[in-house]
């Protein structure tokens, strides 16, 4: 008995760790690389890409304080209540399109402290870390 309990076990933990994998989307894994293609400077100002889908990806970002900011937030099919957008600092409260790139722009003295990016309802969020 103890043994059909151990294998019956085993497949369950198998089974989750594959549907796991095969889960995670390009966005998530972004997520775990860090800023790669995430900011990115273009005549003077900073863009950020954030994709909302399921949460925002990546979660931390890293980016210089004191300079022109666009926020580019990026929908892929987005239905959930990542495509309700709140940016408390920018007293920024949007509905997203489904699909498509939504660009906000930070004022450059706000760059200087973290922007918490939440969804509607704060299940989901992303923080842009301002450094030098």
């Amino acid at each position: 008995m103890l043994q059909k309990i151990i294998v019956a076990l085993g497949i369950f933990i198998s089974l989750g760790l594959i549907w796991a994998a095969l889960s995670m989307n390009p966005e998530q894994e972004g997520n775990l690389q860090g800023n790669t293609n995430v900011v990115r400077e273009e005549n003077g100002t900073q863009y950020i890409r954030i994709t909302a889908r399921g949460g925002y990806s990546p979660d931390q970002i890293t980016a210089k304080a004191n300079m022109p900011t666009v926020l580019e937030i990026e929908t892929k099919g987005t239905y959930d209540c990542s495509s309700s957008l709140n940016i408390p600092k920018l007293n920024y409260r949007e509905f997203l399109p489904a699909t498509g790139i939504t660009k906000i722009d930070v004022p450059q003295n706000l760059t200087t402290a973290p922007l918490d990016i939440l969804c509607g309802m704060g299940m989901y969020s992303s923080t842009i870390n301002f450094g030098t």
